[in-house]
């Protein structure tokens, strides 16, 4: 049987997710009780309002210290929601250094066995929400009572949930569908799972990519651009997730158009960079991203989020540095240059830190370009983007690049470098040269957030070569496409799931 079960008759939600649809559960993770309440089915399925309270709790568990229902897999800082995900694809990149503590075996490359926590909450935590997504597209198909324009909105809701998630699966467990479509990807279920469910094989890499295509396909073809808060997918977002899925396929016309259209209506923000676009409801720029809070709605990381790690103030982790390599990259004049000297001796793995996340604190702190700015320190409260409008333009800038519109590759790429340097100046590299600048780029304009560091290296099968001042037990030298890239299926998939045996396993 399946690990993903969500009840043996009928789903359930928790019922202070239902009495929270506008700002999802109200929880107090470190001393509330988990409440054990809950709502049927016909009650969820009854009403647009039931069915967008039960899409308010899905937003939420994604975004806060993640309580499977198999309660297998929980209450660590290195699994603790999709930000979690982002931090493990951080670390196993070549730009950010660990020398210990949270994310420090992923950073090892030494996390992806099937009985090692990464990987097990990686597989549960992604199939549970699809599960729940499941649960919405066979409840509104269901439901008599949800008029039928509601049904197609909050249909295509979750299958641009459901198609993001799958694919999200595919890249971790998996090379890029451009190596091999016919490689063994995930297995693939498309309703509700419950015991009387057999647990079904590997798909092929096509096969989970016409199915996260298709969902995206009547997502974008069916929702709207209205949404209460950026936590909700709307058709913005719609178009960015497909404008990363369509680059991933080397569709190239397509992730053009996905992305120049994501971007619709969102600005390029360069004054908000240096807080890590916190408060992402007060910037153009973030257009998809999970809110943190820890008044009101009670829902924070707290010491698993990001700016914890970052920050040299002693009040979080403290343990994320930044390679020196990636440092050189950037001018002085640029506002992502966030980097001050956290070690005098050049090669030291701690050598540099960066300024990008948290809050202000009263002390001063001065950047390697000499600037004397606020240090920050953990905030709690910061918000967690997750889809920015500076990725849309590089994203469009390869696709192009790719399509051979040198010159208008090279003008998107120009757009983002002197919105974030008022003094850069236009390469007018072509070719290959063309495509690496941007890789570049996305380095710089995302180092700390996405692991598109890692993402690229997997998705363009390049090498990942660690240099710098990585220390040298981690200064990796990995051939295209190696093995320790993606991470193997769990052991209590392969012990509960007939249709999986060990022969299934990833190298």
């Amino acid at each position: 049987m399946k690990n993903i079960l969500v009840s043996k008759t009928a789903p359930f939600l928790l019922l202070a997710c239902l009495l929270m649809a506008a700002t999802g559960c109200r929880k107090n993770f470190l001393d509330e009780p988990r409440p054990t309440q809950s709502v049927t089915e016909e009650e969820v399925f009854r009403s647009e309002a039931g069915v967008r309270s039960y899409f308010s709790g899905i937003y939420s568990n994604m975004r806060t210290q993640w309580r499977p229902i198999a309660a297998v897999v929980e209450n660590s800082t290195d699994a603790w929601g999709y930000n979690s995900i982002n931090l493990a694809r951080i670390n196993k990149g070549i730009d950010i250094i660990n020398p210990g503590g949270w994310y420090q075996f992923d950073y090892r490359h030494e996390n992806r066995e099937p009985a090692y926590r990464r990987t097990r909450f990686t597989w549960q935590f992604l199939y549970e929400i699809v599960n729940q997504t499941n649960v919405i597209i066979a409840g509104v198909a269901k439901s008599a009572s949800i008029a039928d324009a509601a049904k197609l909105q909050l249909t295509a809701e979750a299958r641009a949930l459901r198609g993001w998630l799958y694919f999200e699966l595919a890249r971790e467990f998996q090379f890029t569908i451009a190596k091999d479509p016919n490689a063994p990807g995930v297995p693939i279920y498309t309703e509700p799972t419950t015991v009387e469910n057999s647990g079904k094989a590997r798909g092929t890499l096509q096969e989970v990519y016409n199915l996260v295509n298709d969902d995206m396909a009547f997502a974008i073809t069916n929702i709207g651009t209205d949404r209460i808060y950026k936590s909700q997918i709307n058709q913005n977002v719609v178009y960015g997730m497909m404008a990363r899925i369509m680059l991933e396929q080397k569709k190239w016309a397509e992730a053009a158009d996905a992305a120049q259209k994501a971007r619709i209506g969102f600005d390029l923000d360069a004054a908000a960079y240096r807080s890590g676009y916190a408060d992402m409801e007060e910037t153009d720029e973030v257009i998809w991203g999970f809110p943190q809070n820890t008044i009101g709605m009670q829902q924070s990381l707290y010491y698993g989020t990001p700016s914890s790690f970052y920050e040299k103030t002693g009040n979080g982790y403290d343990n994320f540095y930044v390679n020196t390599e990636l440092v050189n990259n950037f001018s002085e004049t640029d506002v992502r240059n966030t980097f001050y000297v956290t070690n005098a001796n050049s090669t030291n793995q701690r050598r540099y830190s960066t300024n990008k996340f948290g809050t202000p604190s009263a002390d001063g702190i001065t950047l390697i370009t000499g600037e004397t700015v606020p240090l920050n320190e953990t905030d709690f409260n910061e918000d967690l983007p997750m889809m920015r409008v500076a990725e849309m333009y590089l994203i469009e800038a390869e696709a192009l690049a790719e399509l051979g519109q040198t010159a208008a590759a090279q003008d998107l790429l120009f757009e983002v470098q002197t919105n974030r340097d008022e003094a850069a100046v236009k390469k007018n590299n072509s070719g290959q040269s063309l495509i690496d600048e941007i890789l570049l780029e996305r380095r710089k304009e995302f180092y700390g957030e996405l692991g598109i560091d890692f993402l690229d290296i997997k998705r363009r099968q390049l090498p990942l070569v660690r240099g710098g001042n990585h220390p040298v037990a981690y200064q990796f030298s990995f051939a295209p496409n190696d093995d320790r890239l993606n991470l193997k299926i769990p052991q209590s998939e392969l012990d509960t799931n007939d249709a999986i045996s060990e022969t299934d396993q990833n190298p």
